[in-house]
């Protein structure tokens, strides 16, 4: 092989793998978007087993990412149903609005083609242990925080999965109820385990296509909640006291923005709000975020 041929190949190679970072960026860059909108026929205009291939390959990563001592932290639950995920998202509240007066949307990234919830659990096993040799109770504060990072280990590889096959994701935590009805517990058929303190319903990641002819930001849901600014333990029957947690309500109202520009609406403080003229909901992806980078160094 000839010096320049030599040369020639090396270039290629550095070349390939400098495309190779860029796209890898590209996956970060998406994925740290979160999506308010979804374009619900690309996804429909797939066949029944392709469907079902993604779903299969999203729910392999989650189920099969790495969790300390392997052990078991979370389940999952799941829907491509467009009728189903239509009813959850409705218990979606909590993207706030304003904070003064308080307001919130509903987290439309729950809206998806596809929505999978992880819960975290007690694990089965018992294979962590005290300094004494041993075994740490499965209720034992650090064995939780075992369950969430497992969470956040599979949520992040989900989502990985999710844009490297061409779509777009939205990270949501509310997953509350209206008056007190313990819809998701009972939705996802759990409220014995909630109730016993051995499973917590933690997050939900929406996956599908983007609407190109929106800004991410812009939800389809022209719905505002007013007199709470997120969507925890909310009334709109006027109760006092949460029936199951015994946490004190807050009462608010919902009404729909559409056509009602600027219009006032009292909320159930008699405190007025002012109707905004659209569905743009806020994003920080604007900040700056401070995460140090620091070289551990020998000393």
């Amino acid at each position: 092989m000839t010096e320049y041929k030599k040369r020639e190949m090396e270039i290629r190679k550095r070349m390939k793998e400098v495309e190779e970072r860029s796209k890898e960026h590209e996956i970060l860059d998406t994925l740290k978007k979160c999506q308010r909108n979804w374009d619900y026929k690309k996804f429909n205009s797939k066949s029944k087993e392709q469907q079902q291939s993604i779903v299969y390959e999203l729910l392999y990563t989650a189920q099969n990412s790495p969790s300390k001592q392997y052990e078991s932290y979370f389940d999952l639950y799941y829907t491509a149903d467009r009728e189903v995920i239509q009813e959850i998202s409705r218990y979606t509240w909590g993207t706030t609005h304003r904070r003064t007066p308080p307001a919130n949307w509903r987290n439309s990234q729950a809206n998806a083609s596809i929505y999978i919830i992880w819960v975290a659990k007690e694990p089965e096993t018992t294979l962590n242990c005290n300094a004494d040799g041993t075994l740490k109770d499965n209720t034992h504060h650090e064995r939780w925080l075992n369950a969430y990072v497992s969470i956040g280990i599979s949520m992040g590889l989900t989502a990985r999965a999710a844009v490297k096959m061409g779509m777009v994701t939205g990270f949501n935590k509310s997953h509350n109820d209206i008056n007190g009805d313990d819809f998701w517990e009972k939705k996802l058929g759990i409220l014995d385990e909630i109730n016993a303190g051995t499973k917590k319903i933690a997050y939900g990641l929406g996956i599908g296509y983007q609407q190109y002819t929106k800004s991410r930001w812009v939800s389809d849901d022209t719905e505002l909640m007013i007199g709470a600014a997120n969507g925890s333990k909310i009334t709109l029957t006027e109760q006092d006291i949460h029936p199951r947690t015994g946490f004190k309500m807050r009462k608010a109202k919902i009404v729909d923005i559409k056509n009602r520009a600027n219009e006032i609406e009292i909320d159930p403080y008699g405190v007025e709000h002012m109707l905004p003229e659209n569905t743009n909901i806020l994003i920080n992806g604007w900040r700056e975020r401070k995460i140090k980078v620091t070289e551990i160094k020998w000393e």
